[in-house]
């Protein structure tokens, strides 16, 4: 999609939360004696309900005496969050964010444009506790200040980008007005501050799985002081507020045709359906396919090797066309394939005798080689999605010819070979030409939120649609993640 095409389908929606009115209001007298919050609101034609915040009703009664009663007022649903000099020049700025177990992507708007102003992407400071969700629990379990630790880790580097989006761009922290963010439930309790420890064990009972609405100042974030962070709603203790964004990004939910979507991370989302009905599962399928727990595996930066052929000298390419560092995870997934294409491994994932090597290197300069240990990961990688789809077909009762669309979401979708993903097995051979890559489908989701009204209305009602099956519960998936373990 070009720019001049991004720009026409944002206009489509375009409507935020947060709006801006100028407004002249008359000069109180002995025949108008009217309070000044009363006069604002009516002049401004808002509901009498209208809520300000107490510090900056303070602020009212001098501010309108200074600017001769014109005032420009920051508005957000049927709240006054801020108001200036009468038209002001400063603008409305937002941001949405998708924080992954691994990986955060922050993108920075103009609120009364829609025009997208920065990008910017960082590890989860979080990995540090572990690379999984579970990990993460356990540590705000043992450790007396562990929820706390956690949080102020996300907060401090929510601040961070915040520092980097207003100085790159000249603008001034205070004009951000709105943060909606997206991530797991784990990620959605950090974040903030709220027990999970209830997710980690059956039956997995998040404490919240609604859009929550909280101000930005009670969370330390270094904006305005009346803005708000949003979270979209959650499904599940493991289908979070970044599978809802995803759903809305794909439009899945409101099409007549049945779609399957896969957002494979550290924890595989699954989603199967239409506007009728919309089924959801999620599988531990693992950080193999983010590089983890591989060898040399690496994110997706420059210098991993990123695609793999055998046919071809050299044998890979690298994302940025340096030289490697490492593998990531779509670079892996064409490794097993290519091995598999040329029996050098054999459908239980060994290296066959004739190979007579218990390793296969990619490039002995760098000495980056991949192990039967690193195709073990993605063999449970994929089984665990494999399986995941398997079962949700089997409750939809329906067969995968009724599958028209398949969507590929999340940062691992954007690199891979679909030919090779479907060698290993992690997609269906008969759907990989219904195949379509979403990108970051989850932080898609969260800026159409963050730009329109209706856009989040429609995220609440996905959430309240999705039925989710606990696949722990369900014999049928061990048999097929059993059987999913070979190639």
């Amino acid at each position: 999609m070009t720019g001049h095409e991004k720009e026409k389908k944002v206009e489509s929606f375009f409507n935020p939360y947060i709006k801006r009115i100028n407004v002249k209001l008359a000069k109180p007298s002995l025949e108008d004696q009217k309070d000044d919050l009363s006069r604002l609101i009516e002049d401004l034609d808002l509901d009498k309900d209208t809520k300000i915040p107490a510090g900056l009703l303070r602020t009212l009664p001098d501010f309108l005496e200074r600017f001769d009663y014109g005032i420009s007022c920051t508005l957000r649903k049927n709240e006054i969050i801020d108001f200036h000099e009468h038209n002001a020049k400063s603008r409305l700025y937002g941001m949405a964010v998708d924080i992954g177990t691994t990986t955060i992507a922050a993108y920075l708007f103009d609120l009364q444009s829609g025009k997208n102003l920065d990008v910017y992407s960082s590890l989860n400071p979080q990995r540090a506790f572990g690379s999984d969700v579970i990990s993460r629990i356990n540590h705000t379990i043992t450790q007396k200040d562990g929820l706390t630790e956690l949080q102020g880790l996300l907060v401090k580097e929510l601040n961070h980008i915040i520092e980097i989006f207003c100085k790159k761009n000249s603008i001034n922290s205070s004009d951000l007005y709105e943060i909606v963010v997206v991530g797991n439930p784990v990620i959605m309790h950090l974040l903030l501050g709220i027990p999970c420890k209830n997710i980690a064990n059956a039956p997995y009972i998040p404490s919240f799985t609604s859009k929550m609405e909280i101000k930005a100042a009670e969370l330390g974030l270094n904006i305005n002081p009346e803005a708000y962070l949003v979270t979209l709603p959650l499904i599940s203790g493991y289908i979070g507020a970044d599978t809802v964004a995803a759903v809305l990004a794909c439009g899945m939910a409101e099409d007549d045709e049945i779609s399957l979507l896969l957002d494979i991370g550290t924890n595989g989302e699954i989603v199967l359906g239409n506007r009728e009905e919309l089924l959801s599962c999620s599988t531990a399928a693992g950080p193999a396919f983010e590089g983890v727990g591989i060898s040399f595996g690496i994110g997706g930066v420059d210098g991993a090797i990123d695609h793999v052929d055998l046919k071809k000298t050299p044998i890979y390419t690298t994302i940025g066309g340096t030289a490697p560092k490492g593998i990531c995870g779509s670079g892996i997934v064409d490794t097993v394939a290519e091995l598999l294409k040329y029996k050098i491994i054999d459908n239980t994932g060994m290296f066959s005798e004739e190979y007579g090597k218990k390793h296969f290197i990619l490039d002995k300069k760098s000495n980056i080689y991949v192990t039967q240990q690193d195709i073990r990961q993605i063999q449970l990688a994929k089984a665990a999605i494999s399986a995941g789809i398997k079962v949700l077909v089997k409750h939809m009762q329906i067969s995968l010819d009724k599958i028209k669309n398949v969507y590929l979401a999340g940062g691992f979708g954007n690199y891979i070979n679909i030919e090779s993903a479907a060698i290993i097995g992690l997609i269906p051979p008969e759907l990989k030409k219904r195949v379509k890559l979403i990108g970051n489908g989850a932080g898609t989701g969260a800026i159409m939120c963050l730009l329109s009204e209706d856009m989040m209305k429609k995220a609440c009602l996905i959430k309240d649609s999705i039925r989710y099956l606990e696949l722990s519960n369900l014999a049928a998936f061990s048999k097929k993640f059993i059987n999913g373990m070979y190639f």
